[in-house]
């Protein structure tokens, strides 16, 4: 069994990797470098650029390490519905003469990314849903294990393979309480640790942190509290999260109107998402909510906009990108932000330097316009060293794989893994380009 990397490991984002068992290569998620994304396309209403000034900013991943096996090729399995691990579909899928499998919710994301950036691809969508079970060749069978995360329907990727058992973990939390689909299948995950694990590649974005992150019921106490604990009589209230996190979006739409304010969506990101949570039928924000696409439209609302007090207003743009929604609205003078209104950041910063910098100077501006900031109202959507401790100790894979940190940031699992008795040579740390055999 050979791994290879092509995004995902030693890095945040961009997350790309593919299993080789005999003749057949199966790829495991086709994600974008964000930042490096945002940078070339936030501020284009229709998007039109190349995969070759994608792959010179280094927001796709570099698939040449992969030229030999192309051919090989049997099976795209997408993990989840986020852009760090499916943007990149659109632009690299047609490289590889095989399918697109993921859950309907996945899926659907996929289809309104292709129509938003007027792509079409060759390579047949195969819709699976949580706790199916697939054959893509001689050597594979796949099947797709309910874990929790910040996005519904994602998936411990699981293949079963002539040579071992093989699982994806990326990304993942154990969330005994969710408030959107079912807990993690704790049976399954045990019957897999009988069958024997050979390896896994494992999320550890947060394996520095000693606690175990807490359920999204947590983050919706904390909304609670501040958006019904608190007076925001006669103050404009903006609140800013991940798009994809169907589960908190439904929380703001239930306090909004708890607060008889009109929730309104602002940005082309959460469009995408909303209206692929309507089309499989998770939530109805449609009905629920009005939603503002394009920054045109968006232009012509808030100019007629008499009484944003009646509103709530959801955007984009946590993480301070300059292109996007929030920092639009207070740079360009869209929005007249007044002293004492609320915006509200339902995020944690992403740990990259350039994050880092964006909120920062974001917050800076809007301190200077004396509204009130609210910030980390949020639980992750990534387990931490605890939950690492639970995944490792219930499957005991033989072979671990750090993946979607940087080496520092990954450096809490190599210590875990250390702890739990794992040998040096059973811990793989990757890079892009990078293969290891087991």
């Amino acid at each position: 069994m050979e791994i290879l990397c092509l995004g995902g490991a030693s890095e945040v984002g961009r997350n790309m990797f593919a299993v080789k068992v005999g003749d057949e290569v199966v790829i495991l998620d086709m994600g974008l470098q964000m930042e490096a994304y945002v940078s070339l396309t936030e501020d284009q209403e229709v998007i039109e650029v190349s995969e070759q000034k994608l792959a010179h900013a280094g927001a796709i991943p570099d698939i040449s390490p992969l030229k030999e096996w192309k051919g090989k090729v049997r099976a795209i399995c997408i993990s989840h519905a986020h852009y760090d691990h499916l943007g990149a579909v659109s632009f690299l899928a047609h490289h590889f003469d095989c399918p697109i499998y993921g859950t309907p919710f996945t899926i659907a994301v996929i289809k309104e990314i292709l129509v938003d950036q007027k792509i079409h691809l060759r390579n047949k969508l195969m819709v699976k849903p949580e706790g199916s079970m697939f054959r893509v060749g001689k050597n594979f069978k796949i099947e797709f294990v309910s874990i929790t995360h910040s996005v519904p329907q994602s998936v411990l990727v699981a293949l079963h393979t002539t040579e071992g058992l093989f699982l994806y973990a990326n990304d993942f939390k154990f969330d005994k309480f969710p408030i959107l689909g079912a807990e993690p299948n704790w049976k399954r995950l045990a019957e897999l640790a009988k069958i024997g694990v050979k390896g896994a590649i494992i999320d550890t974005l947060y394996s520095n942190k000693a606690v175990k992150t807490p359920s999204e019921r947590v983050a919706k106490e904390m909304l609670r509290d501040v958006l019904i604990g608190t007076s925001t009589q006669g103050k404009s209230l903006m609140l800013t999260t991940f798009a994809s996190h169907i589960a908190r979006l439904k929380t703001i739409v239930e306090f909004a109107n708890q607060l008889n304010r009109r929730p309104v969506f602002l940005g082309r990101s959460l469009a995408k998402y909303l209206r692929a949570a309507h089309s499989v039928g998770i939530a109805d924000f449609v009905k629920d909510a009005q939603i503002v696409t394009y920054g045109s439209e968006v232009r012509r609302f808030l100019k007629k906009l008499k009484n944003p007090h009646d509103y709530l207003f959801i955007v984009t743009g946590h993480q301070g990108e300059p292109k996007a929604m929030l920092s639009k609205l207070l740079r360009q003078g869209l929005f007249n932000f007044e002293p004492g209104d609320f915006v509200v950041f339902s995020c944690a910063v992403i740990p990259t330097q350039i994050n880092i910098t964006n909120r920062e100077a974001l917050e800076a501006d809007l301190r200077k316009r004396r509204v009130r900031i609210f910030t980390d109202i949020h639980v992750s959507g990534h387990g931490a060293r605890e939950d690492h401790r639970e995944f490792v100790e219930l499957l005991r894979p033989q072979h671990v794989f750090p993946a979607h940190g940087t080496p520092k940031l990954s450096q809490g699992f190599v210590d875990l893994a250390l702890e739990l008795g794992y040998k040096e040579n059973k811990i793989h740390l990757l890079a892009p380009g990078k293969k290891v055999t087991i």
